[in-house]
């Protein structure tokens, strides 16, 4: 009884071994990213930054491919069914929560496995330099005294449209809502030629019309303040909790992917995230910072912005 017992037990630490060391081996060919959006933008520009990264710290390529469509459900479709061997991961932001509650698509954040949320990019409300408030809260004051005077660009379904719902909860009816059918450039067009007075922007389409002094930031849509705009009020600050819309964008494997090779994986994107000269650029091309978070904190996070954006369709719809 004993013999065989002991037989057990070391069958068992072999296979523990030998698993772990298939583990500790990864990377050993090229990992795919997919980047549900095109080429160029935000997402695609960190995606490549940190695939820079990965090839400093594993000596291996990643390969950066653009998967366009339905504000990403195509690229989040096709992840759905791909073979779960840690060489292919979607790299996706909230996109998928406002694809979700508006119907867009049927798929939700948790038929992934969720491996590490990366970078933190600011969302903003922004007005024209020469708006009469230094903030959302006023502007919403104001509109509330003054009904459908004011008009809110907003954007015609997907995160800049959901922006709006914390402001339709505040004073209900008071804006002119006006879906725009574009993105940040089209809305900061409207805004600056007089067709809409607020609207939502991510801050990187934002920055130059900033720093030229053409528009001004009305809120954060953050609870904690952003490195590039220190002096921009936070939804907290202005008594708009749900006004909670960062853009952070996180890596999902497909279904079933292994805890180990997660982990793994985890363990590499870390060192990545920790190296200044990582931070340096990411911050140059993209006005993002470093979030880096894993396992329960991962978790936790995408549970409230689940919940923010679910209130936020049940708002609008």
């Amino acid at each position: 009884m004993l013999k065989r017992f002991l037989t057990v037990v070391l069958t068992l630490v072999v296979l523990l071994v030998g698993t772990a060391s298939l583990f500790a081996a990864y990377p050993e060919k090229p990992v795919t990213v997919v980047v549900p959006y095109s080429a160029g933008g935000a997402s695609d520009i960190m995606a490549r930054l940190i695939a820079e990264f990965w090839k400093k710290y594993t000596g291996k390529d990643m390969v950066v491919t653009n998967v366009v469509g339905a504000e990403g459900a195509v690229a989040a479709q096709q992840m759905l069914t791909t073979r779960p061997d840690g060489y292919t991961v979607l790299w996706y932001h909230q996109a998928i929560l406002g694809n979700y509650y508006l119907g867009v698509a049927n798929i939700k954040w948790t038929d992934f496995t969720p491996a590490c949320v990366v970078t933190k990019t600011a969302r903003i409300t922004a007005a024209r330099a020469d708006a009469p408030w230094k903030n959302l809260k006023e502007a919403i004051e104001d509109a509330k005294k003054n009904p459908k005077k004011y008009v809110y660009g907003a954007g015609a379904g997907g995160i800049a449209y959901l922006e709006y719902a914390p402001v339709e909860m505040a004073a209900p009816g008071a804006f002119r809502v006006v879906p725009n059918e574009g993105g940040d450039a089209q809305r900061i067009t409207a805004l600056l030629g007089g067709h809409v007075d607020v609207v939502p922007l991510a801050l990187v389409s934002a920055v130059q019309y900033i720093k030229n002094g053409q528009i001004k930031v009305l809120a954060l849509h953050d609870d904690e303040p952003d490195p590039f705009i220190p002096d921009a009020p936070t939804s907290a600050s202005l008594g708009l909790p749900e006004l909670n819309f960062p853009m952070t964008n996180t890596f999902f494997f497909p279904p079933k992917t292994l805890p180990g090779i997660v982990s793994e994986f985890n363990k590499i994107i870390a060192k990545i995230v920790a190296d200044p000269e990582f931070k340096k650029k990411l911050a140059e091309v993209a006005y993002a910072t470093p979030f880096f978070k894993t396992g329960k904190d991962l978790e936790d996070f995408w549970k409230k912005q689940d919940a923010i954006y679910k209130k936020a369709a049940e708002t609008v719809k």
